[in-house]
């Protein structure tokens, strides 16, 4: 076809302005895997740059203010935890692109999956964002290896629900933080073990950048804006100061869902792990449709002043799994509660399911709880909550033994030179369904 002089025109200019409101829509700031910087590259620059320059001021922009802000005010153990912290994240970047010039300054995320080492520029002593309050050995430490020899649970960010993958209010982790989240804050260590002192390292901006890209992962996989509950929507996150060193007011956490209206994204979301595996069957089938099925709701409360605590399962259920096939779906959703007091820190809950003297890890998360100092406004009333959750993976340990099945937990102490009395358990409770299937 002959297009003539001006329709070409046309189009071309079209083309001109369409491609002008794709540039404006692009988020001046594009957040990078710290695998693919050095310490030459303008973001590390930057971030290096702006450490040291807060370091040496001693008002709202300054370095220790940002530690307060976060010690202060900033959301645990809760589902407004991973918006308060994109709020922070959000305003930290504005603030090294105004101390610093470089206005397209974006916080690095370091994946501790892929990139399993601290960055160079991070780790030694003679790095621009070096933080001499960290684990010994940190600086040669495999984070995937040890991340996951420790728990085989995580968030599923192609699955998991709104509650499972965010939290509850007013208290309880959500997957991200309880288990991804804390166990990377324990691994570094040092000043990253508590929430009273982890924003002093550098390492606290990379990591949360992170679990940021996660929430954006999930947000992008489950469908965008129509996973939220509307009364979470409508609650509001503060705390923070701009790059003036103003207080921020109350921000609805409704504007903080998607990342390209807040000026930023990612180069790319987070690969980790796959979980669209197809399931395995007969030949031909693909897929298990339900049939039927039974649930059951049970909780226990722990004995006063004890660390430990045990659920049985019900009779019932456990002697359906050891005679179950490949047609039957398990579905273990728990939390476990402690009292949220000074006694809880340098712990792991450590959860497991037993039976005939046989167990299986079901959890395991290093504590991270947010403790106000003397005379200060406690915004987490409630205990410390940690979820827990299984599925046909426990079969094998139920058809091992006979006898009654439970869920355990007790309070493990990571400094027990320390001789500290145990953590005060407060309860555990389980939903456990079991659905009939045929494959199809």
């Amino acid at each position: 076809m002959r297009m003539n002089r001006r329709a070409a025109l046309a189009g071309g200019a079209a083309a001109i302005m369409a491609a002008g409101a794709a540039q404006a829509q692009t988020p001046a700031r594009i957040r990078k895997g710290a695998g693919s910087l050095t310490v030459t590259s303008d973001d590390v620059v930057a971030f290096g740059e702006a450490v040291r320059t807060m370091k040496r001021r001693n008002d709202a922009l300054s370095w220790t203010r940002q530690t307060q802000i976060h010690h202060r005010s900033s959301q645990h153990n809760n589902g407004l935890f991973l918006p308060w912290h994109r709020q922070q994240l959000v305003h930290m970047e504005r603030i090294v692109a105004r101390l610093t010039g470089h206005d397209s300054f974006a916080m690095p995320y370091w994946d501790w999956q892929e990139h399993r080492f601290l960055p160079d520029w991070v780790a030694g002593r003679d790095a621009p964002l070096y933080e001499r309050e960290r684990a010994r050995g940190v600086e040669t430490l495999d984070f995937a290896a040890a991340r996951w020899a420790e728990s085989p649970y995580s968030a599923k960010l192609a699955s998991d629900d709104f509650p499972t993958f965010f939290g509850k209010l007013p208290e309880g982790a959500g997957m991200v933080e309880g288990y991804g989240h804390n166990h990377v804050h324990q691994l570094i260590g040092g000043a990253m073990k508590h929430p009273r002192t982890s924003a002093q390292d550098p390492m606290f901006w990379l990591h949360h950048s992170n679990v940021d890209r996660v929430w954006a992962t999930w947000h992008r996989n489950r469908g965008g804006e129509g996973l939220y509950p509307a009364d979470w929507t409508g609650l509001t996150v503060t705390g923070f100061v701009d790059a003036d060193g103003r207080e921020v007011r109350q921000l609805p956490v409704g504007g903080t869902l998607e990342t390209r209206p807040l000026g930023y994204d990612y180069d790319r979301l987070y690969p980790f792990p796959v979980f669209n595996v197809p399931e395995a069957g007969p030949p031909g089938a693909t897929r298990r449709v339900p049939v039927g099925g039974q649930s059951w709701t049970v909780r226990a409360d722990a004995a006063p002043g004890s660390g430990r605590m045990r659920l049985d399962l019900p009779d019932q259920a456990v002697a359906r799994m050891r005679e179950a096939d490949d047609t039957l779906m398990i579905v273990g959703e728990g939390a476990v509660a402690y009292a949220r007091e000074a006694g809880l820190e340098d712990r792991s809950l450590e959860i497991r399911l037993t039976t005939g003297g046989r167990e299986r890890p079901l959890g395991s998360s290093p504590t991270f709880v947010h403790l106000p100092e003397p005379g200060e406004h406690q915004h987490h009333r409630g205990p410390y909550v940690l979820p827990f959750r299984f599925g046909e993976e426990v079969l094998n340990l139920l058809a091992s033994g006979d006898g009654p099945a439970a869920v355990t937990v007790f309070a493990e102490d990571l400094d027990p030179a320390a001789g500290r009395a145990d953590a005060r358990a407060e309860w555990i409770e389980l939903k456990l369904t079991l659905t009939e299937t045929r494959w199809a």
